[in-house]
């Protein structure tokens, strides 16, 4: 009986994979007639899509083996070396980190690892500046002109120097994190958790430290989420895990689950402005989800320290370019 619900429940989900893919094709297909024959780049839509398509899965793949999420290479990557508009890239940027996060989100509430008390506590200042940042991409995109658009290429550039040098010098991160001394405002919030570790085969009980501190990096990381549409993994999981002492396995579940919080807020602003295209959004989201899939499968069989490195490379090359566009524009 058990062996006939689980072929019936892997059927259902590759149904809802075909009909998933289905939907995308059709919305593009839209977007290709409401396109007025407008050809982007000069290629036919049908190839762009395709091009796309397999870019952004080959993206997802090297972000998983590299342990960084895809938004962190995307929007670097088109922004620095394609002439599509930034406003547009930055807006599927945040897109495809929500859709990603959306994916994986609900595994970890239904296993109970990610920390609901954490993530009510963290996700209200990062939803409400993430909304911010996207409000201020609006303002800067339609008032400021080349000015803005400089200014937005130059600090983006700088901010994905910083995190690849984030990522070289301060890549370690604790397991199981052990806090000496908890400080009153962490103590009255009650922000700790238990949770089964299955690998352990018991119930792992821990402490959290620093959240005020914490909770202040929330809201720098959600304005430069929502401004620069990077996605935010790779400051939210050294924030947990390094910041406020949370076990590595609890920072990683609840960096996604706040991540799938506060873009989804954080994406209407673009919408509403205009900046969502579904030919470039489709592709760029059902690549990268494909593409961390795979990924994930590939990560149990090869060594990835080459890759993480490799995509250190491609970012520090993105951000010098992105500030050389910048310095261009002035």
């Amino acid at each position: 009986m058990k062996s006939l619900w689980a072929k019936r429940k892997t059927i259902l989900k590759g149904l809802g994979w075909v009909v998933f893919v289905a939907l995308a094709v059709v919305v593009s297909v839209s977007t290709i007639q409401a396109a007025n024959g407008i050809e982007p780049m000069g290629i036919s839509p049908l190839m762009f899509f395709i091009g796309l398509l397999l870019v952004c899965t080959a993206i997802g793949i090297f972000a998983v083996l590299a342990g960084v999420g895809g938004g962190v290479i995307f929007t670097p990557l088109f922004m620095g070396f394609t002439p599509i508009d930034s406003y547009i890239i930055r807006s599927t940027g945040l897109f495809v980190a929500m859709a990603g996060a959306l994916v994986a989100a609900r595994p970890f509430l239904k296993r109970g690892i990610a920390n609901i008390r954490l993530l009510f506590t963290g996700a209200v200042p990062y939803t409400v500046f993430a909304v911010i940042g996207a409000l201020l991409a609006g303002y800067i995109q339609a008032h400021m002109g080349k000015g803005g658009e400089a200014f937005i290429n130059g600090a983006l550039g700088i901010i994905v120097i910083g995190i690849a040098m984030l990522f070289i010098f301060f890549g370690g991160k604790a397991e199981y994190p052990e806090v000496t001394h908890m400080d009153n405002f962490s103590a009255k919030l009650g922000l700790a958790m238990p949770y089964y570790e299955a690998s352990l085969g018991k119930v792992v009980d821990y402490k959290l430290t620093r959240a005020a501190l914490g909770l202040c990096l929330f809201c720098g990381v959600g304005l430069i989420s929502g401004l620069f549409g990077l996605g935010a993994g790779w400051a939210m999981v050294p924030v947990f895990n390094l910041v406020m002492m949370a076990p590595l396995k609890v920072a990683a579940t609840c960096s996604k689950v706040m991540i799938s919080i506060g873009d989804t807020a954080a994406v209407w602003p673009y919408i509403v402005g205009g900046g969502m295209f579904p030919l470039f959004a489709v592709p760029s989201m059902i690549g990268l989800i494909v593409g961390t899939l795979i990924g994930a499968r590939i990560m149990l069989k090869v060594k990835a320290g080459f890759i993480r490195y490799l995509i250190i490379a491609v970012m520090l090359f993105s951000g010098i370019r992105l500030v050389q566009k910048a310095i261009g524009m002035l």
